[in-house]
């Protein structure tokens, strides 16, 4: 297949230090353009998010490839933490939480009075857009980003619950997040130690279990109006092997009618050695001639490297 590259405005402001780039290639090309260029140091907690609007650079087509969940990991599970409240006597809502197996809280929801209602649940600054059944439940999985997890689920019409509880199992964990809202095509890929694009060791949300060390888990309703949508990347650091490859880090975006041409908002969250940090990304969309492409951003999370024991 031939490469159409197509010429772009580059224009960029970086506010943080981003050795970033940003592709639409063939698959058998991205692990070779993932080392063209400098990782950036991640730092701490900032007291604000940086802010980057990133650069389009070497244009040209690739094509998709399917491949599957990685494996689930065990831990203590803790009694279910409940929080009630409500719009009054008569009409009483409450949210159980419960520490799951891979530093995952269960969020149970019971709200008949707001049957169908649509709600965020946020936690350490992510938010993922839910929506209540029709006997007014919801029962989801949140991956943690901080050792006492607070989670809010907050409904349209006003009322809110909020309750707490205490992951210890996270400490076993490397942890990378993307959040966006709406349809912006974004997904989060992993290429663990040295695997290649539809190998085992390349993980993203469409990839099965045992086809990585780690996994992503997609979280938020995207049936719903304009949702607030994340994908999460676990690695487990007690089962990855010491190898110097590390796992690298990409978003990729398949350019549609629904998101070419247009500017898109993400947020970043890396928590490595208990260490948590979030980034602003603005991503300038190519124009919709380009649709069917893929953007391939390398290099936003420097290469996670697991320690000799």
């Amino acid at each position: 297949m031939g490469i159409r590259v197509t010429a772009l405005t580059v224009a960029a402001t970086a506010v943080c230090a981003l050795g970033t780039g940003l592709f639409m290639q063939k698959r058998a090309e991205l692990q070779r353009s993932a080392d063209q260029y400098p990782f950036a140091h991640m730092p701490d907690v900032p007291a604000a998010p940086d802010t980057a609007e990133l650069v389009l650079q070497d244009v040209a087509f690739t094509s998709t490839g399917t491949s599957p969940l990685g494996s689930s990991q065990s831990s203590q599970l803790s009694q279910p933490i409940r929080q009630t409240g409500g719009t009054g006597a008569n009409c009483p809502m409450e949210m159980n939480l419960t520490a799951m197996p891979g530093a995952l809280v269960q969020v149970e929801i019971i709200a008949p009075c707001h049957a169908g209602e649509r709600f965020g649940l946020h936690h350490a600054g992510m938010i993922m857009t839910q929506g209540l059944d029709l006997s007014g439940h919801f029962n989801g999985i949140v991956p943690v980003l901080t050792e006492y997890a607070v989670v809010i689920a907050d409904f349209v019409s006003g009322s809110d619950l909020q309750s707490a509880i205490q992951v210890e199992d996270l400490r076993s964990f490397d942890r990378i997040a993307l959040q966006w809202q709406g349809d912006s095509g974004m997904e989060l890929h992993a290429l663990e130690f040295g695997a290649f694009y539809g190998e085992p060791g390349h993980v993203w949300r469409g990839s099965s279990v045992g086809e990585g060390t780690g996994r992503v888990l997609s979280i938020g309703d995207a049936e719903q109006a304009v949702p607030q949508l994340v994908q999460v990347y676990s690695l487990p650091t007690a089962e990855a092997p010491h190898h110097g490859a590390g796992v690298a880090i990409s978003v990729e975006a398949e350019i549609t009618t629904a998101n070419c041409d247009r500017l898109w908002n993400a947020q970043l969250f890396e928590r490595r050695a208990g260490q948590l940090s979030i980034r602003d990304l603005s991503l300038s969309m190519p124009d919709c001639s380009a649709t069917g492409d893929f953007l391939v951003l390398n290099n936003l999370v420097e290469t996670l490297k697991i320690a000799a024991n």
